[in-house]
């Protein structure tokens, strides 16, 4: 079943199988280069080095030792995007972020990434 799972701040869509009594998540690819970008967005806010070089492995251990010595949860910067919306569509992109758990400024980030990567061909 799919499912939204929030991983070190981020929210990724997976896919949830249970067999025989054992769980296992499946990240698409499209949703780990996703999060890739967002750890190496993030994590030099919290004093850990990464770059686009950095393999998901050691991302996701950084962003694991970097909640471990935060007593809590990393959280995504907070942009103040400088754009005017019209009244509409900022009424959907806040409904359709709602809907999501997410705030605007996450979901649009999100849909600027995917659209990156689908023009970079990544």
């Amino acid at each position: 079943m799919k499912y939204m799972i929030n991983l070190f701040g981020y929210n990724v869509d997976c896919e949830i199988r249970v067999n025989n009594d054992a769980l296992s998540i499946e990240i698409p690819e499209e949703n780990q280069l996703a999060l890739k970008q967002y750890l190496i967005r993030v994590l030099p806010k919290y004093g850990r080095e990464a770059s686009v070089d950095s393999p998901l492995q050691l991302l996701v251990d950084l962003a694991i030792e970097a909640e471990r010595t935060l007593d809590g949860r990393m959280v995504e910067p907070k942009l103040k995007l400088p754009y005017e919306f019209q009244p509409e569509i900022k009424e959907k992109l806040i409904e359709a972020a709602a809907l999501q758990d997410m705030s605007a400024t996450q979901l649009l980030i999100r849909i600027i990434e995917k659209k990156y990567q689908e023009v970079m061909g990544q």
